[in-house]
């Protein structure tokens, strides 16, 4: 088994095996699926507390992911052991702040990550308060594995179209949306070919600003800027964004 929750409520830990399917043709855990462990840590750790799926949909109500941001020491690789451990950190206005690491058997941490959430009702679309019982969710004000900034990525002003897709079944979630991770995916999958195979991300940054239904298409947008790229997905036919990405990269070891 490659998920084994450990703790209580006030961090939550798994133990993952990077599998076959897991990493790209050098052997390294892909950026999207690295970022659907952490997702997964988090939808297990709400669903030990009050704030779960199934508690929030009894209620008509919903997570929603609103800013992501990941910074990479090192992508672990096939066969490798890691242990994800998050924690939700507090509140700021509507948003519930939750930060991860992902660390190597011997204790290096590979990856930091931070987020923020909030709770939608499912009818209006409308943000809720996290109206919090005693006991239910246990904080951990102030332990901070980086610093969430909850301002969106910078918008693109000259980007380029690089890359076109169709919302297929597999990209949908429970919530019939596209998922967090799928968005990062097209992003990554819309550079070259050989860039990807000599480069690797050292930091990830992603507002989510809108939801992509079946059947839509959509559009990748680049923009090379300084030492950074900015990228956007944008619904095809309204041209509404529907997600804004920000990468540093770095040349990968041995390319």
């Amino acid at each position: 088994m490659t998920n084994q929750p450990l703790s209580g409520q006030d961090i939550w830990k798994e133990h993952r095996l990077i599998e076959s399917y897991d990493v790209d043709i050098m052997g390294r855990l892909r950026a999207e699926r690295l970022f659907a462990y952490l997702l997964s840590a988090a939808w297990s750790h709400a669903r030990s507390t009050q704030y779960g799926y199934d508690q929030l949909s009894a209620r008509n109500l919903m997570w929603v992911l609103v800013k992501a941001q990941i910074a990479i020491k090192r992508l672990p690789i096939w066969g490798e052991r890691v242990l994800v451990q998050t924690w939700g950190k507090g509140m700021v206005k509507l948003y519930a702040l939750r930060d991860f690491t992902v660390t190597s058997p011997t204790g290096g941490k590979l990856v930091s990550a931070t987020s923020a959430w909030a709770i939608l009702d499912r009818a209006t679309g409308k943000s809720q308060r996290f109206h919090e019982k005693p006991g239910t969710f246990q904080w951990r004000p102030g332990m901070d594995e980086m610093l969430t900034n909850l301002k969106k990525v910078q918008a693109s002003s000259n980007g380029q179209c690089v890359a076109r897709y169709r919302v297929l079944f597999s990209d949908l979630d429970v919530n019939r949306h596209v998922t967090a991770a799928r968005y990062l995916q097209w992003m990554i999958d819309s550079h070259p070919y050989e860039r990807l195979e000599a480069v690797q991300a050292k930091s990830i940054e992603l507002s989510f600003l809108s939801e992509a239904r079946p059947n839509e298409k959509v559009e990748v947008f680049s923009e090379e800027k300084a030492d950074q790229e900015l990228c956007s997905v944008r619904r095809i036919g309204d041209g509404k964004e529907l997600c804004r990405g920000r990468f540093e990269w770095r040349r990968a070891c041995g390319a």
